[in-house]
């Protein structure tokens, strides 16, 4: 039972290791954050060089020493050249806010001692935060290290979780054990995952607890060596960092002839270690799951005959208490009677625990479930809004191409020339929305602008109402001189929607309300109470508050942490306000709770003011003369390129319209001189278009070349292929935006126009 009871504390290991490689996994499956943006998280944690040469965070590195570190600090160990290094900060970058996943992580393995990812670019990210510099020196090697060692390609092209040998820990833990996992992203070996753990931790001293007389109970690897013996020490060489242990043929000329390799194939059973009658020793053995250890049980062959004996009594004297259905059963040699006594001690402690830890790993197991099934939806979603995206983007460009081409054949004063503005109002907006639908689901992101807080507020009350039961009454106070905002639109909706929501649920069983308001603020020291992250300035405060049942202060302090909630089965997940802060903290606000028991919450959200832009003037800009060059138009929606065909022909192009790629390479191939510029369509059958720009410019070099798509996950405005494709646009465009590119392609090919002018016009 012993050995069970290890075994499943391994494996407690094994399933936290899987569980950080997996979570890794999806946080560098993000997109590339931008150099400025990661320049911006190092000015963010105050990173720089300390005094023994660590690139590191140095406020947090004094906050660790003087014992003031936030619980889920993660300290990074780097070599101040690898600040150049793209790779390394990316995943380091990945790998900042995962302090709270960690530490999760940690305690549900209460005896580890460190849980640290290790990059190949010799950069480390370590949980709980440890000042570094007492072990290692800036300019050491990780890639030498013992756990890297372990699980490098060359040494473990399975790709298994491997543990080490015992080794000496600096930092305090004496001898501790480490088990790595790797990481490949993209099928390249990018780093591992090692937890730590003081090796007493594992077996602790229940080890040796033994139920027969001269009993002896130890644990050896596969190797033969002793991890731990009842009256064998290990001598440590402290200078050299090494371990010397002792060998299982070292116990006694019946260990000499001992095989643990044999051992670890047959997992379990029993054997006898030497043969004379006045010597034998009976030894039971098991290998450990999960890491290449032995567990063996040895003592006298007499003994196990005293306690087969005393249990024969035993069984005796229930019969004479008249237990008529007592039995003792497999004891027909010495080798299952010694099995049998041991058994009987031991199972109803064995028992209760096991019951105990099966519920423990059920509850673990459940909660591991619902954040995959998380994963699982979100990536859903992903893959859903990708296709609608794809589809509706399609219908809208004629929608939205057709309307500005009504434009420049109406009358400004007219009623149709109203009519056609709406319609072109609408297909911008629907662009929007789908834009903001790919952004919620990941698919794509929205950088911040400088935006109306109150425009978005006031649009977000009115889905509210159309979805909350009309006995739950919602109060606006929005003030129309509020300054604007820097933000996301999808994110900061997401902020009022889910507070909303919030007080929704607080109030729904009484049919209470909430009140939302929005009003300017100026912050000055005297305001900044329970602000601490704010400075003075002009902010903006959202205050969403209902008069609900409230929380308590032990509950307050706790409803920004992930997935914890107090709502019932089907209200939520316990992510909505961890995201909400996650949000508000990078537009860098701060959020101010007020709540009582029974009296409601209040919610006060502060985020800068900015500086109001001038206003735009979507058609104020002047006509983009034609031309008449010869374009080659694809793109297999009809719809689309009969809108294009006649667009680009207004403007006095000739146009060779395909919606077949195949047939347009073909035309092309035939007389590639006799067309100026390609605009071709991403997803087509067949033959997608970044493939067909590929083939065209393999004839052609010269020849300009747009690519549109209504959305793709295999290319966007930041990764096309720049050798192939000269411009690139996510449909709807407007048809203003894309003559006026291909009027500058044009130019540009000719020698006429601005040869530093190659980035596409942004929609109006």
């Amino acid at each position: 039972m012993i050995a069970s009871g290890l075994g499943a504390t391994i494996q407690t290991c094994l399933h936290a290791l899987e569980e950080l490689r997996r979570i890794t996994l999806i946080l560098f499956d993000r997109p590339r954050p931008t150099p400025g943006e990661i320049r911006d998280w190092f000015e963010a944690e105050n990173f720089g060089i300390d005094d023994d040469g660590f690139w590191t965070s140095v406020s947090l590195l004094r906050a660790a020493r003087a014992g003031t570190a936030p619980p889920d600090a993660i300290s990074y160990s780097w070599h101040p050249d690898l600040v150049e290094n793209d790779d390394a900060c990316f995943r380091m970058y990945c790998l900042r806010n995962a302090g709270t996943f960690l530490r999760e992580i940690r305690d549900g393995l209460p005896h580890a001692a460190w849980i640290y990812y290790q990059d190949v670019t010799n950069t480390a990210a370590q949980f709980p935060y440890i000042d570094q510099i007492t072990a290692i020196t800036p300019d050491f090697d990780w890639s030498t290290y013992h756990t890297y060692v372990s699980v490098c390609p060359e040494n473990n092209p399975e790709r298994r979780i491997q543990w080490t040998s015992p080794t000496i820990d600096y930092a305090g833990e004496g001898l501790i054990i480490s088990v790595s996992i790797p990481v490949y992203l993209n099928d390249r070996f990018t780093g591992l995952w090692s937890i730590d753990l003081p090796l007493k931790s594992l077996y602790r001293d229940d080890v040796f607890d033994t139920y027969m007389k001269h009993q002896t109970n130890f644990i050896i690897d596969n190797q033969g060596l002793l991890i731990t013996h009842p009256w064998v020490a290990a001598e440590i060489d402290r200078d050299k960092g090494s371990v010397y242990r002792c060998h299982v043929s070292e116990l006694g000329k019946g260990f000499r002839d001992l095989d643990p390799e044999v051992l670890m194939r047959r997992e379990s059973g029993q054997i006898m270690l030497s043969h004379g009658r006045e010597d034998d020793t009976v030894a039971w053995f098991q290998s450990i799951p999960g890491i290449p250890w032995i567990f063996l049980a040895t003592l006298p062959r007499q003994s196990m005959e005293d306690a087969v004996n005393l249990r024969i009594r035993q069984a005796l004297d229930r019969v004479r208490s008249g237990d008529l259905s007592y039995r003792i059963k497999g004891m027909s040699d010495i080798d299952t009677a010694g099995l049998v006594a041991e058994g009987f001690n031991q199972m109803a402690d064995a028992l209760e625990t096991q019951e105990r830890r099966r519920k423990q790993a059920q509850k673990e197991k459940l909660k591991l479930e619902k954040r995959l099934q998380h994963f699982q939806r979100m990536e859903a979603i992903g893959t859903l809004a990708g296709g609608i995206a794809h589809d509706f983007n399609n219908i809208l460009f004629p929608i939205l191409g057709y309307s500005e081409l009504l434009f420049q054949d109406l009358p400004e004063d007219s009623d149709a020339y109203d009519m056609a503005d709406q319609i072109y109002r609408a297909a911008i907006r629907a662009r929007e929305l789908i834009r903001q639908i790919l952004t919620f689901s990941r698919q794509t992101e929205m950088e911040n602008q400088v935006i109306s807080f109150q425009t978005i507020i006031k649009e977000a009350l009115k889905l509210l109402r159309a979805s909350i039961p009309k006995n739950i009454g919602i109060l606006s106070h929005i003030s129309e001189d509020c300054p604007p905002v820097m933000g996301d639109p999808t994110k900061l909706h997401q902020i009022i929607m889910n507070l909303c929501t919030n007080a929704f649920h607080a109030v729904e069983e009484t049919g209470g309300k909430f009140e939302v308001s929005l009003d300017p603020v100026a912050l000055t020291a005297n305001h900044l109470n329970g602000l601490e992250k704010l400075g003075e300035g002009r902010y903006v405060r959202l205050t969403v508050a209902d008069n609900g049942h409230g929380m308590d202060d032990n509950t307050v302090v706790q409803i920004f942490d992930p997935y914890f909630t107090t709502k019932t089965e089907g209200k939520g997940t316990g992510l909505g306000l961890a995201v909400i802060y996650g949000i508000v903290r990078q537009l860098k606000g701060d959020i101010k709770v007020y709540s009582e028991p029974g009296r409601g919450s209040s919610f006060q959200v502060f985020l800068p003011a900015a500086e109001r832009p001038g206003a735009l003037k979507a058609r104020s800009e002047p006509d983009m003369e034609g031309g008449t060059e010869h374009i080659l138009l694809v793109d297999d929606e009809n719809s689309i390129a009969h809108m294009g065909k006649q667009f680009l022909k207004r403007y006095g192009y000739r146009v060779s319209m395909f919606t077949d790629s195949r047939e347009a390479l073909a035309a092309f191939s035939a007389a590639p001189d006799q067309f100026d510029l390609v605009v071709t369509d991403m997803t087509m059958p067949g033959m997608t278009g970044d493939v067909l720009a590929e083939k065209i410019k393999a004839i052609r070099q010269n020849i300009p070349v747009i690519l549109c798509t209504g959305f793709s996950e295999k290319i966007t405005s930041a990764n096309y292929d720049k050798t192939a494709v000269d411009n690139f646009f996510m449909k709807p465009v407007s048809i203003k935006a894309l003559s006026r590119t291909i009027r500058r392609l044009l130019d540009r090919a000719s020698g006429s126009g601005d040869p530093r002018e190659i980035n596409p016009v942004p929609d109006p």
